[in-house]
């Protein structure tokens, strides 16, 4: 008799439609983002740290996450990236739910909607569906691009609006290269 092949209990249960967040390459956190946040170092080791110092924060919302990734098929470890990127897991809030230009747990970049709760699933699913909407409009103006290139530009779309970018030259934000180190930190954590 075979034996079953045992799932990787860290393996996250959702990879989502827009991409693996495992097979993409990504240079991490700019040393701006290291340095403020208190960091003397940068890259992929800093925007792991950060997660990791959000992980608890983030947690807390990880049922809600898997949720809607799976209403979305949408991985939720890129999910639990934005939200520790935007609002430190919701660790920051402050004024009814603002951090800086944005609002909620995962700030929306000046795309700007009234949440009915600041944290709540409502909010993440909002949130959720302006970067589909974001990744569906990379895809209509570039058709011949790749699946992780559509992902890559719907987060820099996500950050900076729709038309920051214009080619492939334009996939390699800060924000993107940052969320998509933090959501694999996520994801080995089980997202």
């Amino acid at each position: 008799m075979a034996k079953k092949a045992l799932r990787d209990p860290t393996e996250s249960t959702t990879r989502g439609c827009y991409g693996n967040l495992r097979t993409f390459e990504t240079p991490g956190a700019s040393c701006i983002i290291g340095r403020r946040q208190g960091l003397n170092y940068c890259g992929v080791r800093a925007s792991e740290r950060l997660a990791e110092m959000d992980l608890p924060y983030v947690q807390r919302y990880q049922p809600t996450m898997r949720m809607i990734g799976r209403k979305y098929c949408i991985d939720p470890a890129l999910i639990a990236g934005i939200m520790s990127r935007e609002s430190y897991g919701g660790n920051v809030l402050v004024n009814g739910g603002n951090v800086g230009s944005g609002n909620g747990l995962v700030q929306t970049g000046g795309v700007q909607h009234i949440p009915t709760y600041w944290t709540s699933e409502t909010r993440v699913n909002q949130v959720t569906e302006i970067l589909i909407k974001r990744i569906k409009e990379i895809q209509r103006k570039f058709p011949t691009w790749t699946t992780d290139q559509y992902l890559r530009g719907g987060l820099c779309a996500y950050n900076e609006g729709i038309g920051y970018v214009r080619s492939n030259q334009d996939l390699s934000c800060d924000f993107c290269n940052d969320v998509l180190a933090r959501g694999r930190y996520y994801q080995r954590r089980g997202f």
